[in-house]
């Protein structure tokens, strides 16, 4: 066959961006630990806090210590559900359709995402703040650690409603693969 027909028959490759050709064809460890070093420093402030409020609140006694041990499932149950769970499947419908060039329904989709998550916020609010003295108690907690639960309890079902949200808008982010762009503004 003549050369110029097998150029003919060759596909037609698309421009790769220079994000993408860094991605597949750059050095590994460099290009890990750039993407890698945003995630890296929340999970670290994470676990700061975490430890930190562990380390203020046993200055409050072993009531207090006991009511947080018993809001901390639920609390966590809350943080996955919004962060993994919906927002694993809101970053993927949302880069779903702009993938597909469907700005209109990623946009739809934010929209939506933001009113059903804001809704099983208030929801999670309703259900500690309404049923927890008896899910603490189911739980074992009594006397001081159920006062300790109850008091936590309300103030972090009483913000949970943000935890929500921000989780929503967070996955937003991933889904339209902004979150490397933002944290890195010099990411090609």
């Amino acid at each position: 066959m003549p050369e110029a027909a097998t150029d003919i028959l060759a596909p037609v490759q698309p421009a790769m961006s220079p994000r993408t050709r860094l991605l597949l064809h750059g050095p590994i460890l460099p290009t890990l630990l750039r993407l890698a070093w945003p995630n890296t420093l929340v999970m670290l402030a994470q676990a700061s806090v975490g430890l930190i409020e562990t380390w203020w609140v046993s200055h409050l006694g072993n009531d207090a210590l006991a009511g947080i041990a018993l809001v901390f499932p639920g609390f966590m149950m809350m943080t996955m559900l919004s962060g993994g769970a919906m927002g694993g499947g809101i970053a993927s419908a949302i880069a779903r359709a702009l993938g597909g060039g469907r700005q209109a329904d990623a946009d739809a989709l934010v929209l939506h995402a933001l009113v059903i998550n804001g809704l099983l916020g208030l929801g999670f609010a309703a259900l500690f703040i309404g049923f927890g003295p008896a899910i603490y108690a189911a739980m074992g907690g009594e006397a001081g650690s159920l006062a300790a639960a109850l008091q936590y309890s309300d103030v972090v079902y009483a913000g949970g409603l943000l935890v929500w949200l921000g989780n929503a808008l967070a996955s937003v982010l991933r889904g339209c693969a902004a979150a490397a762009t933002w944290c890195c503004p010099r990411w090609p």
